[in-house]
């Protein structure tokens, strides 16, 4: 049996957990590398994933509502898209000027942008699958 969960808390707790392990991740490399340069890349990547992350859920979310009210699926699939590649096209702008103007390690960079989409997968597989929640 599925134990049903509403949308919204969902993404509450994901947004929470994810939150809670990448404070984790970032002090227990601190603690081993002891370098604010890593450091400072390693946040620089976790805050441009979570950033994307939460405009992605935005924009999905406006989107259905606006599906929902009566606007065109194959306009809202239009409209998703464009937000997409723009905020792909404002991520490589970021990464640019993390890499080239501030000089932060790109690895530490994209480590960062990894585990919080690690940490997505692998939240989103414990609730669904292993405690077989069904979100309504």
């Amino acid at each position: 049996m599925k134990n049903k969960i509403d949308h919204k808390v969902f993404i509450r707790n994901l947004e929470f957990s994810i939150f809670i392990f990448s404070i984790i991740f970032i002090f227990l490399s601190f603690l081993i590398l002891r370098d604010l340069k890593y450091i400072f890349s390693l946040i620089a990547g976790i805050g441009i994933a979570y950033l994307n992350l939460r405009s992605t859920k935005k924009d999905g979310i406006k989107i259905l509502e606006g599906v929902k009210n009566g606007l065109s699926p194959e306009r809202g699939i239009f409209l998703y898209m464009s937000k997409f590649y723009l905020r792909l096209l404002a991520t490589g702008i970021l990464l640019f000027f993390f890499i080239k103007i501030v000089k932060l390690n790109p690895i530490f960079i994209l480590l960062g942008l990894f585990l919080v989409y690690f940490e997505l997968i692998i939240i989103a597989l414990r609730n669904l699958y292993f405690r077989k929640l069904e979100i309504i």
